[in-house]
C-alpha cells in the first residue's frame, strides 16, 4: 500500500473506533465497559530499507499500540513504559470476569499497572516474540527475540546469525553488536535468559498424577 493508502485506512479505523464509543455513550454502557485499543504488529513504511510486516523485530514492528479505557475505574491520560506482551491482557479479563486463571496462563495481569497499584518496572523483566518464516530459507528459519529494559537479542536459529541492540545507546537499532567483542559477555547473558524464558513457556502438558 502506497502512504495516502496507509493514511486513509488509519483515518478509517480512527472513524470506526470513534462510532462505536459513540454507541456506548448513546446507551449508557460507556462507564460499565472496558475499551482496549490494541495491535498484533507494526509496519515497517519505509524504515531500515523495507516494506511491510514481519521478517525483523525493529520497534516500529514489536512495539504496538496498547490503549485501555475504563472511566473511574482505570486510570486517566497515563502513558505506561512497562514492559508487556499482549497476552497480559487474558488474564486481566479472566480475573474481572470472575473466572479462576488456568494454571497454564502464566503471564502477569494489567490491572496493577492500570489502578496504579504496580510501577512500570515490576510488572516483567523482559518480553518475548516469536516469527516463523523469518528469513527466505528453505528450512523457514525460526527466529525469537528478548529485549529487556535496555538490550534486544535477536536469534535466527539454525544460522549463527543475529542482531544484538543497545536501545540505550542506539535507540533506533542501527548497530547491530552481534559480532562485537566488547559486548559478547552482556550478548551470553541474553542467549542464556532467553533460552530459559523460551523453554518456561513451552507447554507443559497436562497434570502428572501418578507417583513420582
Amino acid at each position: 500500500l502506497g502512504l495516502d493508502q496507509r493514511l486513509h485506512r488509519t483515518e478509517l479505523v480512527d472513524d470506526q473506533v470513534g462510532r462505536m464509543v459513540d454507541a456506548l455513550v448513546e446507551t449508557g454502557q460507556l462507564e460499565n465497559t472496558m475499551i482496549i485499543f490494541m495491535s498484533d504488529h507494526g509496519e515497517t513504511l519505509g524504515d531500515h530499507g523495507l516494506i511491510q510486516k514481519g521478517c525483523r523485530f525493529y520497534e516500529g514492528l514489536v512495539r504496538v499500540p496498547l490503549i485501555i479505557s475504563w472511566p473511574e475505574k482505570v486510570l486517566s491520560g497515563v502513558e505506561n513504559d512497562a514492559l508487556v506482551e499482549l497476552r497480559d491482557i487474558a488474564p486481566m479479563l479472566l480475573s474481572l470476569a470472575g473466572v479462576d486463571l488456568p494454571d497454564w496462563v502464566d503471564a502477569p495481569s494489567l490491572w496493577p499497572l492500570l489502578t496504579g497499584e504496580k510501577a512500570p518496572e515490576e510488572h516483567r523483566d523482559f518480553v518475548r516474540c516469536e516469527y516463523y518464516n523469518a528469513l527466505d530459507m528453505q528450512d523457514n528459519t525460526f527466529a525469537t527475540m528478548f529485549r529487556d529494559e535496555r538490550y534486544k537479542l535477536i536469534v535466527y536459529h539454525g544460522h549463527n546469525l543475529g542482531e544484538f541492540y543497545d536501545l540505550l545507546q542506539d535507540p533506533h537499532e542501527f548497530s547491530n553488536l552481534w559480532d562485537d567483542q566488547e559486548h559478547q559477555a552482556k550478548k551470553l547473558e541474553l542467549i542464556q535468559r532467553s533460552f530459559d524464558a523460551s523453554m518456561l513457556a513451552m507447554d507443559k502438558g497436562s497434570p502428572r498424577i501418578g507417583p513420582m
